[in-house]
């Protein structure tokens, strides 16, 4: 996600919707979803390649796919994400479509690495959440724009999956959701639900307000 993260801005900039030509007009770009699908996860010391691509709008978001291949050009790693820009002052959604001309919407690609946009994660119900400890924004969580970086998000859930689960099997796909701004000494409660054998949900509140949803897949077979 750090790594999707630097080449989005990179490529935006070249676009001409970038950091560097939004924060002029006081508008940022946030991440507001992403699904990514491991069809096999990096080696360590393996050299991969990472592609990105912006697909257009849907609605207020604005789509971004992302592919991470292996030495020999084959897909390991697919992505799909949903961005949002805000006004760095008043925190409101605008629409990408009113702020970019038509040279910019003329850029998008329509192809896919996962064709479904990353929907909105449902919340299994209240009773199955079991709370599972705080965590309190620290100054290394926070980026540029002052607010929780949101590959911290990602580490946080992992960090509430169980370790056996975790050092037993490959990750399968996961979704996360980033539904409120968290910044420097928030506290963020934790909540994890297992819903299924090998699927986890977790939950990150502050002040009874949802942070961010995430939802993991393990696959089946033990890693090698």
């Amino acid at each position: 996600m750090n790594t999707a993260q630097e080449l989005a801005n990179t490529h935006a900039i070249q676009l001409g919707f970038g950091y560097n030509q939004l924060i002029e007009k006081e508008f940022i770009w946030v991440l507001s979803r992403m699904h990514v699908k491991y069809l096999r996860a990096p080696l360590w010391q393996e050299t991969v390649s990472v592609e990105t691509w912006h697909k257009g709008e849907n609605g207020i978001f604005s789509l971004r796919d992302f592919l991470v291949s292996d030495g020999d050009g084959k897909p390991l790693v697919l992505a799909t994400s949903s961005w949002l820009v805000i006004h760095t002052r008043t925190r409101r959604i605008q629409r990408a479509d009113h702020i970019f001309g038509p040279e910019e919407i003329r850029t998008q690609e329509k192809r896919h690495a996962i064709e479904e946009p990353c929907d909105k994660i449902t919340m299994p119900g209240e009773a199955l959440l079991n709370y599972w400890g705080v965590r309190k924004v620290m100054t290394s969580d926070i980026d540029f724009n002052q607010h929780t970086n949101n590959a911290k998000y990602m580490e946080w859930a992992c960090d509430c999956i169980p370790a056996d689960v975790v050092t037993t099997f490959p990750v399968d796909d996961f979704s996360i959701n980033f539904n409120t701004e968290s910044r420097l000494s928030d506290p963020v409660e934790l909540y994890r639900a297992q819903t299924d054998q090998l699927t986890y949900y977790i939950e990150g509140r502050k002040e009874n307000r949802n942070v961010f949803q995430a939802e993991i897949h393990f696959k089946k077979e033990k890693s090698s």
